[in-house]
């Protein structure tokens, strides 16, 4: 009866829930929507912008600048940015005409002033003034104004836009002007003033214009240099029309060279991968590589594991190094830091055994306590304790570090060590001609891209110095990182964006990935058949299938290097179940527990991976004589 009663019984609740999912949806939908239209409520227009500034004797040059905004919702003011040395910027409230009604609040943050005037579906006339220092230069023959009111910084797009630039005698009698990198603006004289107009100045667009007139209308600023500059500019500005009129001729002859040069990387990479010494081709039985690995040093083992580079728990491996040459014994022993925990105990036993330096600072660095049993090393006294502060655990990870990394020192400087690798000499003859192409084609763009002077010279320098530096370098794959990352960026914004440019990118990106695909060094070829058994038994480590062996003493050997590998879980695993159980506690430590030692040995328990050592930075603004900024509201 209860069957059918719950089988057949209906569910009253059913109803509600009906009842109610129309209106759960609705609410639902309502939310999003009124969020998705909220943005779209509320927004604001520039619909007028003139400017007039006023260049004055000393070179300041005072700004007056009249904004017409129409605001859609409510707004707490607005924001102007300039990017240049500007001193006494004050808000109006103006009418139609330009009077000023009332002051307003200002506060400056990061060169963007912020204007307190609440406005809610209005139309709203301001006013700024100001002054700018620093932006004007003067030389024996001409003053030199490049100016930008606004700038890639703008976000909002600027309608009507009209700027007047009045030089100090209201006379534009032999004077010159041009306007870079704007498309759509005009600028032209009408015989006391520049002036430029744009019906659109759309936002991310800068308007960068540049007036030269005679230095004598500057009687009261000081000389910047005293040189005769006139011909000089108008030499620039003539050279700059004509790189811009060729500029996509120029840029097009380039490609199919980009594209030879891809090819003949991309063909030379694989051919030196192909024929690379550094891969290992003799006997490959899975017996005999499994022989030598176990016959090779731990720490060796360790150093080869981590291509050439020796991680924190790597002073594990040396334990296991000392232990299996008899120089140390190893204990399991009751914790003296958590109360029914165990721990591992390192005693140095054999003192006239013949140890090298490496060793030897191992001894000094960790075996610091003694008793009658000799000098010993806890493995809990490296370890995080939660009851630790953060102070003490920070400490103990800056004494580790201070320590091992003397002691890696000593241990590379080892004989099998230092043998182990050498230099792959055919590399160079691929590094240093990609480096010169590399080189060769950016010094290209500097010479046909519609740059500066300034920075015809300066870039070239600068690429110049990294790419010698590189050179000097060129086996270092970390310098060639750099280099490439460095080379990218100044590629992809300093020049203007074409097809050449995007193949220019992909010849680096190629030349870097060859770069850091071929290796610069090998290792020996005994070296090369020892890496193959590591790489053969880490594989078989993770496959779980490793040999456990029958002798308790080479399984407890075998443990140890799959601790050192980082894959022991599974295989001690194996240990606990196919290794009859026995009383090994005195001889073989690990292998009586093997799960508590793989968890013992855990690089991630380790204090040092736990202390965070804490780092300020401090940056600093710098203003540009050349302007730029733009509007908002918020």
């Amino acid at each position: 009866m209860n069957h059918s009663y719950y089988m057949y019984k209906p569910f009253t609740g059913g109803t509600y829930v009906k009842k109610y999912i129309p209106i759960f949806i609705l609410f639902i939908f309502s939310i999003f929507f009124l969020a998705g239209c909220s943005d779209e409520e509320r927004f604001f227009t520039i619909d007028n912008v003139t400017i007039n500034a006023f260049i004055q004797e000393d070179g300041t040059i005072h700004v007056e600048e009249y904004f017409s905004y129409t605001f859609h919702g409510s707004y707490e003011g607005m924001t102007r940015a300039i990017e240049s040395d500007v001193h006494g910027f004050e808000a109006f409230i103006t009418d139609e005409s330009g009077r000023t009604i009332e002051p307003l609040e200002t506060e400056e943050e990061d060169g963007t002033y912020k204007i307190y005037s609440d406005s809610t579906d209005e139309k709203k006339n301001v006013s700024y003034q100001y002054a700018i220092e620093g932006s004007v230069k003067k030389y024996t023959d001409v003053a030199d104004l490049r100016y930008a009111f606004f700038d890639e910084s703008n976000e909002t797009d600027l309608h009507q836009v009209e700027i007047s630039i009045h030089p100090p005698e209201n006379n534009m009698s032999n004077t010159h002007y041009f306007l870079h990198e704007d498309e759509t603006g005009k600028l032209s004289s009408n015989g006391q003033s520049l002036v430029y107009n744009n019906s659109l100045l759309e936002s991310g667009e800068q308007s960068l214009i540049r007036f030269v007139f005679p230095a004598e209308q500057l009687p009261n600023m000081e000389m910047s240099s005293e040189k005769m500059m006139e011909d000089v500019i108008l030499a620039n500005e003539a050279e700059l029309v004509e790189r811009k009129a060729s500029l996509n001729e120029n840029m097009e002859k380039i490609v199919p060279i980009i594209i030879i040069l891809i090819g003949v990387v991309s063909i030379t990479t694989i051919l030196m991968l192909i024929f690379h010494p550094f891969r290992y081709r003799g006997d490959k039985s899975v017996d005999a590589l499994i022989r030598l690995l176990e016959k090779t040093d731990p720490l060796f083992v360790k150093y080869l594991f981590g291509q050439g580079y020796l991680s924190e728990e790597s002073f594990i491996a040396a334990l296991f190094s000392l232990k299996q040459r008899g120089v140390v014994k190893l204990q399991k022993v009751p914790s003296e830091v958590t109360k029914d925990k165990n721990t591992f105990r390192f005693t140095w036993v054999k003192d006239e055994a013949e140890v090298d330096a490496a060793d030897q600072y191992l001894r000094t660095w960790l075996f610091t306590e003694s008793d009658d049993a000799g000098d010993y090393f806890l493995l809990e006294s490296v370890l995080d304790h939660k009851s630790e502060s953060d102070e003490v655990k920070k400490e103990k990870a800056e004494h580790f570090q201070s320590h091992f990394s003397k002691w890696t020192e000593l241990v590379k400087k080892r004989e099998g060590f230092q043998e182990s690798r050498k230099p792959f000499k055919a590399y160079s003859f691929l590094s240093i001609p990609i480096l010169l192409a590399s080189f060769g084609l950016y010094y290209y763009f500097t010479t046909i891209d519609t740059i500066s002077a300034t920075e015809q010279w300066v870039l070239p320098l600068i690429t110049g110095v990294i790419t010698i530096i590189a050179l000097v370098f060129n086996r270092n794959k970390w310098v060639l990182y750099a280099y490439y990352f460095m080379i990218i960026i100044m590629t992809a914004i300093g020049f203007s964006f074409t097809p050449a440019i995007i193949w220019t990118l992909v010849f680096y990106g190629i030349s870097f990935i060859a770069l850091l695909s071929v290796p610069a060094r090998y290792w020996n070829k005994e070296t090369r058949k020892l890496k193959f058994a590591i790489k053969t038994a880490n594989k078989l480590l993770k496959n779980d299938r490793y040999p456990v062996d029958a002798n308790e003493e080479k399984i407890e050997r075998r443990l140890e290097y799959a601790i050192v590998l980082g894959n022991s879980e599974a295989y001690a695993k194996r240990c606990g179940k196919e290794v009859d159980a026995m009383n090994w506690e005195a001889n073989l430590p690990l292998l009586a527990n093997p799960a508590f030692a793989t968890a013992a040995f855990n690089s991630t328990d380790f204090s040092l991976y736990t202390a965070t050592l804490s780092s300020s930075s401090n940056t600093t603004n710098t203003t540009s004589s050349t302007g730029g900024g733009g509007a908002g509201a918020f």
